[in-house]
């Protein structure tokens, strides 16, 4: 895991840059007496576009270390009119979560939370044209994540040439920045299998992320 990785991305819509989002694995914290990754994500509209639709998102995601699966998610939202705040804390020796509403529920072994199943991803052996599952936990729903592995794809951002692989998760819900449902993402063909670009469709076009710096 690239311990310290900040990453920063644009945002566009039909080529018009309409916010700009961060990927960030600040490190490993002690989590009541545990080891585990913290994980940020947000996403921001730009400025000009808080007129129309202003966003600001934010999840925060905590994973055991030495078994890489979620110990707590929070989520906040912000778009629009439209707001939610979300909690979940995983008990993963007795296979219950908790909600912020104190709601109990049952999960599968190892569950994963939707942006601690990303950095899953990257810790995978990545075979063009295979296919990966993670069980996964959003809110009260568990369900097993595929995730397509295409073909090695070069490509250009900024002037700057990448090798990467094509992945596409299906999401049964929003994460990181790009909405729930198909999305594709560039990974680095690499070790680290960093993301240089995301595209996700949506009702009018596509939103799509590209890499701007890694701190």
């Amino acid at each position: 895991m690239p311990i310290g990785e900040n990453l920063v991305f644009d945002v566009y819509w039909k080529f018009i840059k309409v916010g700009y989002g961060t990927l960030n694995l600040n490190g490993i914290v002690d989590y009541e007496g545990r080891k585990a990754y913290f994980i940020c994500s947000e996403a921001k509209s730009a400025p000009f576009f808080d007129v129309f639709y202003k966003v600001r998102d934010e999840n925060r995601s905590w994973i055991d270390v030495e078994n890489f699966y979620s110990l707590e998610f929070k989520q906040k939202i912000r778009e629009g009119g439209y707001k939610r705040d979300r909690r979940t804390v995983y008990d993963q020796k007795n296979h219950i979560a908790t909600t912020e509403k104190n709601e109990r529920f049952g999960i599968p072994d190892n569950v994963l939370d939707v942006l601690g199943a990303f950095y899953w991803v990257r810790t995978q052996e990545l075979r063009p044209n295979t296919v990966l599952t993670v069980d996964v936990n959003c809110r009260k729903k568990n369900y097993k994540m595929s995730i397509k592995i295409h073909d090695r794809e070069k490509i250009k951002i900024e002037g700057k040439k990448y090798k990467t692989i094509v992945v596409e998760p299906d999401l049964k819900d929003a994460g990181i920045f790009m909405q729930k449902g198909a999305v594709l993402i560039w990974l680095t063909d690499d070790e680290y299998h960093m993301p240089v670009k995301m595209k996700s469709k949506i009702s009018v076009g596509s939103i799509v992320g590209e890499l701007r710096e890694n701190k």
